[in-house]
């Protein structure tokens, strides 16, 4: 049982991440970006093994001389699998939902997940057997699969969130079924799609909506039946509460989301959300970049707006103090942008706490950021290509699978459409312990099934440069309560750095 909520740096833990490859683990920590060039004349020379399922049989006139008899077996074959994970027995270690069994304390839910997925397909395909590691996350998976692809170790299939679309747009995936990525979220395979052809599948998925502690919005003397839909209505609001929501440690507070600083992308993923509302993204799926675009610097006056109903102390502190989940509990947080993640552990104090869709500028649009969502790939130049798209058009779409994390730990939610269309009445959610957070949940599948979900843009090259230059830049707009002008000057010089990362071949 999850007792408190899993931050994304807890997950990176709990779930056992660690480089496992004695190659990958010697590279140096920095972002390595390898050209589109050089990968080809890498992966080129790979030898791929063909699995063969049936002897063909050629007539000659003549034979010269003898040949060995064809065998009646096909050769094994040892799939590589990149995932969450290390999972070195999988068909001989049992698996239990306990956090005290073995077995459960190496692998996390991902040594369940992996059973639930991959032990009925092996079934299926007899002879085959699958070596299953992981190799981070974030920006250490980005610059392990580079090394990879420079070095020719290349996998099967492997997994990721931000920075699937760079791969992508690099064309060292394998496309998979349109017919199955139709059975998705639109938002969940945005990000692994080019041109119409889809270059992988979601896993597991998430997004993000509006948190609201009822609690301390009545308190404040607002009226619990009329929730915010515009963002001055957001904005009066918070600051209604940050004048009556007091503490010694905190001082006055209301609105939260996590500080700017560092390379990750999981600041962007809480607050882009209002930038594509108001029609001024940071850039396309495809990592175009559109950060100066008008509309742009009003959303960032409103977001300042909002992180200043909180104190400098409460942002900075981001993930510590038990998670922004339990701050939500204790009424420190009020109103705080949120995936269902979030609600793990929502609900365990005396709160009454919702979640509503994301209140809207003047002529914007419904949005959202699809965060959580881990999409797995077939890699054209593994060892069995073949055998790594029929891995993954046939066990991601698995209903099983799908509801398997929300339905145990907790964190996640399905990206099939025929669950997220089942959100009123979705009752494969034991993860959530609590009634409020598997109704907050609910809101966040519907959410993800019509709310506008999308991905971050998927920059083809440079991605932890540009998301450090961008955090950067949050951190001065926030801190230094900047004018819209001066946030234009921001803005301008943001575009001009990220156009130069996109170009940059080193």
């Amino acid at each position: 049982m999850v007792k408190k909520p899993i931050t994304r740096r807890d997950f990176i833990k709990g779930a056992g991440f660690a480089l496992s490859s004695a190659v990958l683990a010697a590279c140096a920590p920095q972002t390595v970006t390898v050209p589109v060039t050089q990968i080809v004349q890498q992966t080129s020379v790979v030898t791929v093994p063909v699995v063969q399922t049936q002897v063909v049989e050629q007539t000659v006139q003549s034979v010269i001389t003898a040949t060995p008899a064809p065998t009646n077996t096909a050769a094994p074959a040892v799939m590589d699998i990149w995932w969450n994970a290390d999972i070195p027995d999988l068909t001989t270690a049992e698996w239990k939902n306990d956090p005290n069994d073995p077995v459960f304390k190496k692998e996390w839910y991902w040594g369940g997940l992996a059973r639930v997925k991959f032990l009925p397909w092996l079934k299926a395909h007899p002879g085959v057997t699958m070596k299953i590691t992981t190799h981070s996350w974030d920006a250490d998976l980005r610059q392990n699969q580079l090394m990879a692809l420079a070095s020719g170790l290349i996998p099967d299939t492997t997994y990721g969130e931000a920075y699937v679309n760079e791969f992508v747009q690099l064309g060292v995936y394998n496309t998979v079924s349109n017919d199955k990525a139709a059975l998705f979220a639109e938002g969940s395979t945005r990000g692994s799609t080019l041109d119409g052809k889809h270059y992988g599948l979601p896993k597991s998925s998430g997004a993000d909506a509006l948190f609201i502690n009822l609690t301390l919005w009545q308190k404040a003397g607002l009226d619990k039946t009329k929730l915010p839909t515009t963002w001055d209505d957001l904005v009066k609001a918070c600051q209604a509460i940050s004048k009556i929501n007091h503490s010694d440690k905190w001082g006055n507070t209301c609105y939260y989301t996590y500080g700017p600083g560092g390379s990750s992308y999981g600041q962007a993923m809480r607050i882009l959300q209002w930038f594509n509302q108001n029609n001024a993204p940071l850039g396309s799926d495809t990592g175009v970049p559109s950060a100066n675009v008008p509309g742009a610097a009003d959303t960032w006056v409103f977001h300042n707006q909002l992180m200043w109903t909180s104190t400098e102390n409460l942002i900075n502190q981001a993930e510590g103090e038990g998670g922004s989940g339990k701050l939500f509990n204790d009424g420190v947080i009020a109103i705080k942008p949120g995936w269902n993640n979030d609600a793990t552990s929502v609900g365990d104090g005396n709160i009454d706490g919702t979640a509503i869709p994301f209140p809207l500028p003047p002529n914007g649009k419904p949005a959202t950021i699809v965060i959580g969502n881990d999409v797995e790939s077939p890699l054209l130049h593994g060892p069995n290509p073949d055998l790594a798209v029929n891995l993954i058009e046939e066990n991601v779409p698995n209903p099983d699978a799908q509801a398997f994390l929300a339905n145990n730990c907790g964190i996640w939610i399905p990206a099939l459409k025929s669950q997220l269309e089942q959100y009123q009445t979705f009752d494969q959610l034991n993860g959530y312990k609590t009634d409020t957070a598997k109704n907050i949940v609910r809101t966040t599948m519907n959410i993800l099934l019509n709310g506008g979900a999308g991905p971050l843009p998927g920059w083809p090259k440079n991605g932890s440069n540009i998301w450090t230059e961008w955090n950067d830049m949050y951190g001065r707009i926030w801190k230094n309560k900047e004018s819209k002008d001066a946030i234009q000057k921001e803005l301008d010089t943001l575009q001009k750095d990220i156009q130069g990362f996109v170009a940059k071949t080193g």
